[in-house]
């Protein structure tokens, strides 16, 4: 496989992240409000187990794809400026935090619906809260670190730094806003916040998906991949 198909590949894998995560995210009823007794939270667990795996398995699948993405992104930025850095390191950085934690965030949904089928059941309250609250600050954490992520690239495109159009880094920017206010959100209301605020949530997902879509759809289209080749003395 050539340079150039190795490339193509790597960019692909931001249209399978954001494919994946956009049917992991949907693929089973949003999760009670935050406020609702142990019960409820229990009973959308049992009703819903294998969509609830079945979409865990899938984020997992999704987060693996935005680490290859990631580093294939910091190839990227080497091209785009011929072998500088600027936001590469902030960009790459981010990314595979973003992943990391995208993992983890599978943990506490995963965990509820693998204890609700061993035999005997489950139905400790104090764990079904703790593990329905933990869900929502490893929301929290993936934000941040996502809004880190949008903002370094969106100044990267708007610098120049990447072959993706301008109007993209204005919008990555926007979407690390909603981000950065995603994190307040979540962690701040321990109640219900009312489906004002989950606008702004959904926008945040949303938002970060179409980015990575269209960096991907970018990157897919261009001619070569490869590292601009810096001149030795000896060619010279």
């Amino acid at each position: 496989m050539g340079n150039r198909s190795v490339g193509r590949v790597g960019a692909a894998t931001g249209l399978v992240f954001a494919v994946l995560s956009l049917l992991a995210g949907f693929i089973y009823p949003q999760q009670p409000r935050i406020d609702s007794p142990a019960a409820t939270t229990l009973a959308w667990v049992k009703d819903n187990r294998v969509s609830l795996q079945a979409g865990m398995i899938l984020g997992l699948f999704a987060a693996g794809a935005l680490l290859w993405f990631v580093g294939y992104l910091r190839t990227a930025f080497k091209t785009g400026e011929h072998g500088t850095d600027s936001f590469a390191p902030v960009v790459f950085g981010a990314g595979i935090a973003a992943a990391v934690i995208a993992a983890l965030a599978a943990v506490p949904i995963a965990l509820l619906a693998f204890m609700v089928a061993q035999p005997g059941g489950f139905s400790d309250a104090s764990i079904v809260r703790m593990l329905g609250d933990l869900n929502l600050v490893l929301f929290a954490a993936s934000s941040v670190v996502t809004a880190v992520f949008l903002l370094a690239l969106g100044l990267s495109i708007l610098r120049g730094h990447l072959p993706t159009p301008t109007w993209l880094g204005w919008l990555s920017i926007v979407v690390a806003a909603l981000n950065a206010v995603t994190v307040w959100i979540a962690m701040t209301f321990s109640t219900y916040h009312g489906k004002g605020w989950n606008v702004v949530a959904f926008g945040a997902f949303i938002g970060f998906l179409l980015v990575v879509l269209i960096t991907s759809i970018s990157l897919m289209r261009q001619p070569s991949t490869g590292s601009t080749p810096i001149p030795t003395t000896a060619a010279q």
